[in-house]
């Protein structure tokens, strides 16, 4: 299994983790975009969110690659945002955090749920073959969830 490695992020992540969202999310976003982008203001709102203690850089042979944003409620494990940089996605990042989750979810018998964006047809397969279900449609995005081998 790939290896990689999570840090809490930290103030001065931030512009790095705003890039990581945009450059993950830049095919979908172009199709989803109704009016042109600004960047300084968009990394304003974002500024405004920003709560590092919640968020993870995700390092992978020592480079700081992309963001994991994990929320545990009592009645779930919520992905709140798992996005890498374009150069370091294919590379078994993604489904390692994944099979980390699943595993963590198994064991403790809590479900994954998580959001994609309708669009993002390649990003739904994944997580289809890693046993996630498609549950609700919310405006533009599908509520996805997997549900611990032993509740099935």
């Amino acid at each position: 299994m790939t290896k990689y490695n999570l840090r809490t992020a930290k103030s001065e992540d931030a512009e790095f983790l705003f890039n990581v969202i945009l450059e993950a999310m830049n095919p979908v976003s172009i199709t989803l975009r109704t009016e042109a982008f600004d960047y300084d203001k968009e990394f304003k709102e974002y500024l405004k969110k920003f709560e590092p203690e919640k968020v993870s850089v995700i390092q992978y042979e020592g480079k700081d690659v992309g963001r994991l944003r994990i929320v545990r409620p009592k009645e779930s494990i919520y992905i709140g945002g798992i996005q890498l940089l374009p150069d370091f996605q294919g590379k078994g990042i993604g489904k390692a955090i994944m099979s980390d989750l699943i595993e963590e979810s198994d064991r403790m018998g809590t479900p994954i749920t998580l959001e994609v964006h309708h669009v993002n047809e390649d990003v739904i397969s994944f997580y289809q073959k890693l046993g996630f279900k498609g549950m609700n449609y919310l405006e533009k995005k599908l509520e996805m969830k997997y549900t611990p081998i032993f509740l099935l």
